[in-house]
């Protein structure tokens, strides 16, 4: 049973698209390490609970994002999870390499993200972030934070750039 402030979290993104929301666990390459990843509006992901891992970041309690028509944007977030328990990221943005699957047909192979202006705050006080990803190329490895986010304000909706009162 997940706890009630991931709930809140999925209730939140439910209320903010329209279509039916779904949630499904993503796992490591070895059946292990589920990460619940919902999808929002049809093109909007976003990793529920991420907020409580521990990971190595700059200040502050976030979740993962990505948004678009990509089938492995998804399976991204979760591997971007495995890939940061391994490491520490220190500034933005964050780019996690290689984790897009091998075998999907793109020319993207890594993420890259930065923290919306946006938070919400839980009934546990925590105040969450989303890290809005983007798929980036090998040649866009060095990718500045400015360029990532004026990538994500292509694609993402204009609440999540909106600073919170």
């Amino acid at each position: 049973m997940p706890p009630s402030h991931h709930k809140e979290l999925a209730n939140f993104l439910k209320d903010n698209f329209d279509g039916n929301p779904s949630v499904a666990a993503y796992r490591d390459n070895n059946g292990n390490r589920p990460i619940p990843i919902g999808q929002f509006g049809g093109d909007f992901f976003s990793t529920i609970g991420a907020c409580d891992m521990g990971l190595s970041l700059p200040a502050g309690s976030f979740e993962f994002a990505a948004s678009g028509s990509n089938e492995w944007l998804p399976n991204s977030l979760a591997s971007s999870i495995y890939w940061l328990t391994e490491r520490a990221c220190d500034e933005w943005p964050l780019v996690c390499e290689d984790v897009v699957k091998d075998n999907a047909k793109s020319t993207y192979r890594h993420m890259a993200y930065v923290p919306s202006p946006f938070a919400f705050k839980l009934s546990t006080g925590q105040m969450v972030k989303w890290l809005l990803g983007v798929p980036i190329t090998d040649t866009e490895i060095s990718i500045s934070e400015q360029a990532v986010l004026e990538k994500t304000q292509k694609t993402y909706p204009g609440w999540l750039f909106r600073a919170s009162a």
